[in-house]
């Protein structure tokens, strides 16, 4: 029978080997790490360096194919 509409999902996985058992434990101590200190390393608080002046940038219309071969790509 289907669970009521808007009712919260469960997943049951029945196994007899300790590897099974260890690498779910793995995955769910890793989840919550990621939860609870965040998936990604920038937040917003840090600029980035400023670009070195004699920096190659190359200003190319980016709806047309790139030459990768002049350097760094801005679009313009």
């Amino acid at each position: 029978m289907p669970p009521p509409h808007g009712a919260a999902g469960s997943v049951q996985v029945s196994t007899s080997s300790g590897f099974a058992t260890a690498v779910g434990v793995v995955v769910l101590v890793l989840g919550t790490y990621e939860a609870v200190h965040g998936g990604l390393p920038y937040t917003g608080d840090r600029r980035p360096p400023e670009m070195a002046p004699d920096r190659r940038v190359s200003e190319q219309d980016c709806t047309k194919p790139l030459d990768y071969s002049l350097g760094n790509i801005r679009c313009k």
